[in-house]
């Protein structure tokens, strides 16, 4: 019931500790019969120098008995108070050959670059490791010459080297107009939640 009920939504505050005002309405509801009839979630905004937004967004459907897998969609706003509309009737990336979530956008002089979770590996080789693609126009997208955009195997200042459980929710610090630091969701486990013992939110710098 809570997963049906996932939609994209926007609050606004001056100041990130508040007061927030919270949108009354979703500002991307489902779409019955569509990719995203079943859920909304996961926004991923690029906000552009003249105030308009492309939202990267995850969406699944779930029509008679079967929802499909997760899938990236994409949508359009003047200013990032909305009007949202979806730009495409048809996912950014198809689903019976994608399976991915959690994306992250970003701006470019060529267009727009993305990571994403990939959830069964079959696109950057590493089960929820992460795709890196690219798009000149944020509508169609394609791989990178080097697809892996990040893995869960990381290396801790005392050289000790680690495969997380989990490496989700990508988010890039910019400074300057370079990523710096990577952000992420991470589990110690084996296997995603299934095992973990401990989770955390995940700092890892970036090599220039």
């Amino acid at each position: 019931m809570a997963r049906a009920n996932k939609r994209v939504g926007l609050a606004i505050a001056d100041s990130v500790f508040g007061p927030w005002r919270r949108a009354d309405e979703p500002i991307l509801p489902t779409r019955p019969g569509r990719f995203d009839s079943f859920l909304t979630s996961n926004p991923a905004p690029c906000v552009r120098k003249d105030g308009s937004v492309l939202l990267i967004y995850k969406a699944r459907h779930y029509e008679g008995n079967l929802h499909s897998g997760m899938t990236i969609g994409v949508a359009y706003a003047d200013h990032y108070e909305g009007l949202y509309r979806v730009l495409s009737d048809e996912p950014v990336f198809p689903p019976d050959s994608f399976h991915i979530e959690d994306p992250f956008i970003w701006q470019t002089n060529e267009g727009y670059n993305m990571i994403a979770k990939d959830m069964e590996g079959h696109l950057c080789g590493e089960k929820y490791g992460g795709i890196y693609a690219e798009s000149p126009d944020g509508l169609k997208w394609s791989l990178h010459g080097q697809p892996q955009g990040y893995s869960r195997t990381v290396c801790w200042d005392d050289g000790t080297v680690q495969t997380l459980g989990n490496l989700e929710r990508p988010f890039l610090l910019f400074q300057n107009g370079k990523p710096t630091h990577l952000f992420a969701a991470v589990s110690d486990g084996s296997d995603g939640f299934k095992d973990a013992s401990d989770t955390w939110n995940m700092v890892i710098p970036l090599k220039q």
